[in-house]
């Protein structure tokens, strides 16, 4: 990994093509050119909110936000009052927000440390393109598809700030316990025993067990992410006053509505798969009549789903086309086990998205029971080293 002379810039693209309200608060210095106004801002509390900005897409958890947005912005406006919103941060800032739109900046400090680490892993191996790229494996066929989303999928934009990148929600929640867990780690990556900075993957909850990188995306795997069992995330041994203390502690009060995060249990209506099968694939399935497991990740997660039809046997993966298959937002994991009752399918499961890397939740209980930044890095990314790569 190439060190650098000065802190990076990262472009985040907050919205595309999005309603939303804005109002710059401070002075800003605002110039036009064409459809796109960039406001500059001239003093240091000077920021710019976004208002029913979307988070969550495509997620549970979707819901409308509040922005509050340093550094410098650009709206670009088109004919349908729908706009894009770029903002352009050095990477610091950009990891306090992250850090703090990820996670409840109240938790411990050491967790806060290591989210850091691994956020800026994942972000200067993006910058630099070391991210593995589309693959050629990806499989639409009249009765196939295995996809999944590369981290090369956005244009014009270094990342996004929903969940297919980092959540990034601007500084409205950015505290002291953030800033010092960035600035007390500023410029420190994780990184493999080559030097390579690593592809520092999490979720918030692993589901007792975290999975390859292979089952969630192209088919090739790292020495760091290989699966470990992980006893800290699950609450169930603890009472219910405990368990809520903890949730308050650790997690942005959108993700506490989510309450069986470890272990849930699902259903979908047969008549709903048929449904999505045929307008996000064009499969004309007929009535469905079971669903299959295929291969297994680690874990236990799904790599694929073969479903038995009228007209025959479909096959969908990997695991984020399973989860949206089989809900009208996302379901929690592909970590599941099926079945057929009536009309429906009763799904029972583990973890709360695809488990690759740090397991969130997991790794913020061990900070509460003392373990360091150094710990956390090494239990659920082995094979690694932490490397200085800017002032």
């Amino acid at each position: 990994m190439s060190c650098y002379l000065k802190t990076p810039q990262v472009h985040v693209r907050v919205a595309e093509h999005r309603k939303f309200d804005v109002e710059p608060r401070g002075e800003f210095r605002v110039e036009k050119s064409g459809n796109v106004t960039r406001y500059t801002p001239l003093a240091a509390d000077a920021r710019f909110l976004a208002k029913n900005v979307p988070i969550g897409i495509e997620f549970h958890w979707s819901q409308n936000a509040v922005f509050s947005l340093p550094g410098v912005v650009e709206v670009a406006e088109f004919g349908d009052d729908a706009k894009n919103l770029d903002n352009f941060v050095d990477v610091e800032t950009y990891l306090a927000c992250v850090v703090s739109s990820e996670m409840n900046p109240a938790a411990p400090l050491e967790f806060l440390k290591a989210h850091a680490v691994i956020s800026r892993s994942w972000l200067m191996g993006k910058l630099a393109g070391v991210h593995p790229s589309a693959s050629d494996e990806k499989i639409h066929t009249s009765d196939t598809v295995i996809d999944w989303v590369d981290t090369d999928d956005h244009h014009g934009f270094d990342v996004c700030a929903d969940d297919h990148c980092q959540r990034y929600q601007g500084d409205a929640r950015v505290n002291e316990a953030a800033r010092k867990a960035v600035e007390e780690t500023r410029g420190i990556i994780l990184a493999d025993n080559a030097g390579n900075v690593a592809d520092a993957r999490f979720s918030k909850c692993c589901g007792g067990r975290s999975e390859r990188f292979s089952t969630c995306w192209q088919p090739l795997d790292f020495d760091y992410l290989t699966p470990v069992d992980d006893p800290f995330c699950d609450l169930s041994k603890l009472s219910e006053a405990e368990r809520r203390k903890v949730m308050d502690t650790i997690l942005v009060s959108y993700d506490r509505a989510t309450q069986d995060f470890h272990d849930w249990e699902a259903e979908v209506e047969a008549s709903d798969i048929e449904k999505r099968l045929t307008e996000r694939y064009g499969f004309r399935t007929g009535t469905i009549l079971g669903l299959e497991p295929g291969n297994r990740g680690d874990s236990g997660r799904l790599r694929t789903l073969r479903i038995v039809a009228e007209n025959g046997v479909f096959t969908v993966g990997k695991e984020l086309a399973i989860r949206r298959l089989l809900s009208d937002s996302c379901l929690y994991s592909s970590w599941f086990d099926i079945a057929r009752r009536g009309s429906r399918f009763h799904l029972s499961g583990h973890g709360w998205g695809h488990g690759v890397g740090l397991c969130q939740i997991g790794a913020a209980v061990m900070a509460l029971q003392g373990y360091d930044h150094h710990h956390i890095l090494s239990f659920y990314y082995p094979n690694t080293q932490l490397l200085k790569i800017y002032e």
